[in-house]
């Protein structure tokens, strides 16, 4: 009953701002008062602003109580297709992360399109990691949901090739990784996702790539060459049309000899661990819990 009432809520919220409202900073608006309104940041949990990176503004969303000396530190991106997404609409889930993993969440609020366009995101997200791992007093883990997930791929990736330190591990919640929308499970489930459609994931593609090939692998992480990154958890609904992005994700990386954990869950809807009222969504947060335990 919750995951259908979720469902039909993002239909006529969120999935009819994408699809009707021309204007990009008022469909932002919506969302950021959307979330705003059904979800707050825990008590006992504050976000405050810790500087910048590239053209990213950092903020710290941690517990008011003191942690032990080498909590892990996770360096979150994002949802939004790369137009939509911020602090406001984020604060409270990544809380929650922090919460679960026992530790802290540095949040990168990057540049979005269309005011700036693909690489801006993906500068942002390199420098953004560099900070974080001078920030990192123990383990540092990458993760990000839809276009953040896909950019947090991408911005690991880059760190392998680039020699800098990599995360301990990725955990990437239905991650956008093609943007030539490619995947099979775009037609297939294209009556069961309530958030997204190819006509959505189109128009966010035009006002990230304008012009540049979306196969570009620091748009689209799954055309990466084979490079062995860190333990990845992917977790991302079967009734998603981002579901290949996940799928052919983990196959990629396991022949390049990732160590790949997949969560699967039917019949929740893109980026469900965001909704705190779908018991799903804490389950999903457990699996986060005992990936990042694994990692000691």
């Amino acid at each position: 009953m919750l995951t259908a009432v979720t469902n039909m809520l993002l239909r006529r919220t969120v999935r009819r701002w994408f699809d009707l409202e021309p204007d990009v900073p008022t469909v932002r608006r919506k969302l950021d008062a959307f979330i705003g309104r059904i979800d707050a940041l825990p008590r006992g949990y504050s976000a405050a602003p810790v500087g910048q990176a590239g053209g990213a503004t950092l903020y710290m969303i941690a517990p008011e109580r003191a942690l032990p000396p080498g909590a892990p530190l996770t360096l979150y991106f994002h949802g939004g297709g790369y137009i939509v997404g911020s602090l406001a609409s984020h604060a409270a889930f990544c809380a929650r992360l922090a919460r679960q993993t026992g530790g802290t969440v540095l949040f990168a609020d990057y540049r979005l399109a269309p005011e700036h366009r693909f690489p801006a995101a993906f500068e942002d997200g390199v420098a953004a990691l560099q900070e974080a791992s001078l920030r990192a007093q123990g383990r540092l883990f990458l993760a990000g949901d839809s276009a953040g997930g896909g950019l947090a791929l991408a911005v690991a990736q880059a760190a392998l090739v680039q020699g800098n330190r990599p995360p301990d591990g990725l955990i990437l919640i239905s991650p956008w990784a093609d943007l030539t929308l490619s995947a099979p499970s775009m037609v297939a489930n294209a009556a069961t996702d309530a958030m997204l459609s190819t006509k959505i994931l189109i128009r966010m593609r035009a006002a990230y790539l304008d012009d540049k090939d979306p196969a570009d692998r620091h748009a689209s992480p799954l055309f990466d060459p084979n490079i062995r990154l860190p333990p990845v958890l992917l977790i991302y609904s079967l009734s998603e049309v981002l579901r290949d992005d996940a799928t052919r994700l983990a196959a990629q990386l396991r022949r390049g000899g990732t160590e790949v954990t997949e969560a699967p869950f039917r019949g929740m809807p893109h980026v469900f661990p965001l909704f705190r009222i779908l018991p799903a969504a804490g389950r999903a947060l457990h699996e986060i819990g005992k990936f990042v335990a694994l990692r000691r």
